[in-house]
């Protein structure tokens, strides 16, 4: 593949974190390095200069006395790089834990580990933290699930390490019994909430737009705050970060379950339009890789259909032909549609 991260052994699961440090961008990744299949989840790690070329680095994290290293964030204070990521504890409770590095390539997990439980009763579920500057504190926001109710849960800490609950941002049934991948980016001046739903099919990671002010999220919409904007069934477990320059980045998890391939999407920059729309665009130079007339794509009597080998792969109607840029690469297509304010994210074959 040209444009996206992939790997060739073992099997890879969703992105856990994307930062700058010392002039290049890392990107963190589930991974099984033992077999092509879901399994004992460690961290893969790779490097790139221009978010496009790869180069792969040693495991980051590794399940030594956890039953696993799942999903999480990473975040860069006073030189360091910092993970957190959700364990499973001796009761059989899922934790977060933290490590670090001043290398960028050898972690040390901290000492005090779990840095964070979830502070519900119950049938509950806690999944993929996500961390964040705020003002001269850090803010950790986290997925979770309480007795069938989807839930986001925040913390608060000045140290990285030491984490006090601050409540609820969520609590909506309408997104099944756990939330997972909770980020929230500022944006042009506006707050942009992403969470991934275990309900919406197919599209399962939806976007709201707000107020962020430390404690609380005020929804541009509160009836209905969370809306899609990629539209293709392989699109999941986005990441966020801030590049250098101040903007908004952003790559998922293209992963087909049909054909049991999986590779990290192409680097997307968030932007809000004059309408408050949501918009993903292909980041930096991959928009001059963009093509307008693409053998896979058509728009005809109303529909536009990706298709592969006479597979119909997608299928919608629009009342007008959308203005079209597609990004191909080996086995996948992606699709932006009128400025990104829809995508479409497909492995094909």
């Amino acid at each position: 593949m040209k444009y996206h991260y992939y790997r060739k052994e073992g099997w890879l699961g969703n992105p856990c974190g994307l930062v700058y440090f010392k002039g290049r961008y890392h990107l963190f990744f589930q991974l099984n390095p033992d077999a092509p299949r879901y399994g004992r989840m460690h961290w893969g790690h790779a490097v790139s200069d221009d978010l496009i070329t790869w180069e792969d680095l040693p495991v980051a994290i590794s399940p030594e006395v956890e039953m696993h290293c799942s999903s999480g964030s990473a975040i860069v204070h006073e030189g360091k790089i910092w993970l957190f990521y959700i364990s499973v504890s001796e009761d059989y409770k899922e934790v977060v834990c933290a490590a670090f590095s001043e290398d960028g390539i050898s972690f040390e997990k901290c000492e005090n580990n779990p840095v964070a439980t979830i502070p519900l009763e119950g049938d509950v579920k806690f999944r993929d933290p996500f961390v964040m500057k705020c003002g001269k504190s850090f803010r950790m926001i986290t997925g979770a699930g309480q007795n069938g109710v989807g839930k986001v849960l925040q913390f608060e800490s000045s140290d990285l390490i030491n984490w006090n609950y601050k409540g609820e941002l969520v609590s909506d049934a309408r997104f099944g019994s756990v939330i997972e991948s909770p980020h929230i980016i500022e944006v042009d001046g506006k707050w942009v909430f992403i969470i991934q739903s275990e309900k919406h099919v197919p599209t399962k990671v939806l976007f709201a737009t707000g107020d962020y002010d430390g404690e609380s999220f005020e929804f541009e919409d509160a009836d209905d705050p969370f809306k899609p904007v990629d539209s293709g069934d392989d699109f999941y477990s986005p990441v966020t970060f801030e590049d250098e320059n101040g903007s908004a980045v952003l790559m998922a998890w293209m992963f087909s379950m049909k054909m049991n391939s999986s590779a990290v999407s192409c680097p997307r920059e968030i932007t809000v339009s004059r309408k408050g729309e949501v918009c993903l665009v292909p980041y930096g130079e991959l928009r001059s890789r963009l093509i307008k007339e693409s053998r896979f794509v058509t728009y005809a009597s109303g529909r536009l259909r990706v298709f592969f080998e006479g597979r119909t792969l997608f299928d919608k109607a629009y009342k007008e032909c959308p203005d079209t840029r597609v990004l191909e690469d080996v086995g996948t297509v992606e699709v932006f549609l009128d400025g990104g304010r829809e995508n479409i994210t497909l492995f094909i074959c």
